[in-house]
């Protein structure tokens, strides 16, 4: 029986080396086939970019002057209109100059008009209120008091008149009767 378990072993050793020596084979035959596949894609391509980079050279070769044949219109058309700025720079100069003077001169009577406006308006507005103040005051005198100016002098003109005494914020102060 040992001698069949030997044989399997011996069997077996020969069948793996033979796989092992045919993989081998494969592994160089795939290897030559993608070689020279690589080599014929290689010659392909350095084909195509050689065709592409000549026709991109023709082409390129008669661009200047294509591109000098076309500016020379527009040079012209350029030219014409550095005339027409030049004569219109001249003429707006003179206008514009008299424009400017004109709106400087309207914004400023526009704004000093607005602040003596403005002034004066404050000015009634704190006039008012004074004037609302003293007739608040006056008001308030009892009756047959009233309060009186004459020749640049203030008098108050009361029925009777008590004493005369100083008040705590140093004023003189007058009892009405």
């Amino acid at each position: 029986m040992d001698h069949l378990g030997q044989q399997k072993e011996r069997l077996s050793e020969r069948l793996k080396q033979r796989q092992e020596q045919e993989l081998g084979e494969v592994e160089k035959l795939a290897k030559a086939v993608l070689d020279k596949l690589k080599k014929d894609l290689e010659t392909r391509v350095d084909g195509e970019l050689n065709t592409t980079v000549d026709a991109i050279r023709d082409g390129i070769k008669g661009l200047p002057k294509q591109i000098t044949d076309s500016t020379d219109p527009l040079k012209e058309v350029l030219e014409q209109a550095r005339s027409e700025a030049n004569t219109l720079k001249l003429i707006s100069s003179v206008w514009l100059k008299a424009l400017l003077f004109g709106v400087c001169i309207s914004v400023g009577i526009g704004l000093g008009s607005w602040g003596v406006l403005s002034w004066m308006g404050n000015e009634v507005q704190r006039l008012n209120s004074e004037i609302s103040s003293a007739k608040a005051t006056l008001a308030q005198l009892p009756a047959g008091v009233s309060f009186v100016r004459e020749d640049g002098k203030s008098y108050i003109l009361a029925p009777t008149l008590g004493k005369t005494y100083e008040t705590q914020s140093g004023k003189m102060a007058v009892e009405i009767k």
